[in-house]
């Protein structure tokens, strides 16, 4: 019989031990702890790689897209889950401003999941923070995202005016979190108002999407001292878009910011209680 490698061996071992600390040694928040570590190291290290291949085409929002694609099969590691839900809506390619909620930075997870297949040519809004975040902000740059300065007026102005630009002409999408800042409790934040400015202006559909709670697998309640991170599924939900042909910012800007903020609750209500019901029948 062949003789088995030493190296093999010793990872076989490796991976045994490695199963029975993460399995019966370390508590609930130390695994935690462990996995978001494990998934910022990662996310770094991948950004670090892509740098050279996105100065090929610098600034191109194709680069999400190809980041998406080399990143999913990492990412499934986690256990994580996705059911995509009414997703053709956003298969037709044209520009639009896609809004979705904002729970925590694992919703990069899930806008990687989609965003091969249905979202393709789309830029990101991020705050300008997130530009100096060492390898990440960099790549992100290259990659086409849009940093925007919240604490100085003239500065987002005018980068919303960039923005409105690339949508006219080269057909741009863009996503944006209208809440504004990361926010897991039960209801959504009141939306800001830009992104609905924007697309009255230029004249384009909103298309909300909603992601299921996250409570069920991840949580990071700091007051009362509650760390995370299970398997599980999260729903992604592509609500119907909202046109905004003859819309006007006088007339309709406060009036669309709130038809889609309720259409995006009710969504959000309506997918937790149809989660809730299947738990129950199982």
């Amino acid at each position: 019989m062949p003789s088995i490698s030493p190296f093999i061996i010793g990872m076989i071992l490796i991976s045994v031990i490695v199963y029975l600390i993460v399995r019966y040694v370390l508590n609930e928040r130390q695994l935690y702890k462990l996995k978001y570590t494990l998934y910022a190291s990662l996310v770094m290290f991948y950004a670090i790689i892509l740098q050279p291949i996105y100065l090929l085409r610098p600034r191109n929002p194709y680069n999400i897209r190809l980041a998406a694609i080399g990143l999913n099969p990492l990412l499934r590691l986690f256990g994580i889950k996705y059911r995509v839900e009414n997703g053709h809506v956003l298969e037709n390619n044209k520009p639009c401003v896609i809004v979705a909620n904002h729970q925590s930075s694992l919703d990069f997870i899930g806008m990687m999941h989609i965003w091969p297949k249905y979202v393709r040519y789309c830029t990101i809004l991020a705050k300008r923070e997130l530009m100096f975040a060492g390898p990440f902000g960099s790549s992100s740059w290259l990659a086409g995202v849009e940093f925007i300065d919240r604490k100085n007026r003239e500065r987002s102005t005018e980068t919303m005016r960039q923005i409105m630009e690339k949508i006219k002409n080269k057909s741009l999408r863009l996503w944006i979190f209208p809440e504004g800042t990361r926010n897991m409790s039960e209801t959504f934040l009141p939306f800001k108002l830009g992104a609905f400015r924007l697309a009255i202006e230029a004249q384009i559909p909103i298309v909300p999407i909603v992601f299921s709670s996250y409570k069920p697998i991840y949580n990071v309640d700091k007051s009362n001292k509650s760390y995370y991170w299970n398997s599980g599924c999260v729903t992604i939900k592509c609500l119907e878009p909202i046109d905004t042909t003859g819309m006007t910012l006088d007339n309709d800007l406060q009036r669309l910011t709130e038809m889609t903020r309720k259409r995006m609750v009710d969504a959000y209500l309506t997918i937790q209680t149809t989660m809730n019901n299947d738990k129950k029948d199982k």
